[in-house]
């Protein structure tokens, strides 16, 4: 699943990964102003894909998808670059996970 969520982003193996699936300084908010998202993908198919994600078997990014999810309705490019973050961030964990 992780591979197919790097895919429709385009990260490959030589995109830098990150520590953390949220930077902590940042809170999203609706940036009513913000500069309008222009994207190859579909904003809530992803959300969608990360949340299934995070209920199944990766719960660490669960604030960080929910923070995004809740701007499906009209993402601006603030809200794209928190959701590529995340990308970022499982390309640095995709090994990790819940074994049960």
């Amino acid at each position: 699943m992780i591979r197919q969520i790097l895919d429709v982003f385009g990260c490959n193996e030589r995109t830098k990964g990150k520590a953390t699936p949220v930077i902590a300084s940042k809170i999203l908010h609706r940036d009513i102003d913000g500069e309008q998202m222009e994207i190859k993908w579909e904003y809530t198919s992803i959300i969608g894909q990360l949340n299934f994600l995070e209920k199944s078997s990766r719960p660490d990014p669960a604030y960080a998808v929910h923070q995004c999810s809740r701007f499906s309705t009209e993402p601006k490019a603030s809200h794209k670059m928190a959701v590529l973050h995340i990308g970022r961030y499982l390309m640095e964990t995709k090994n990790k996970g819940i074994i049960i």
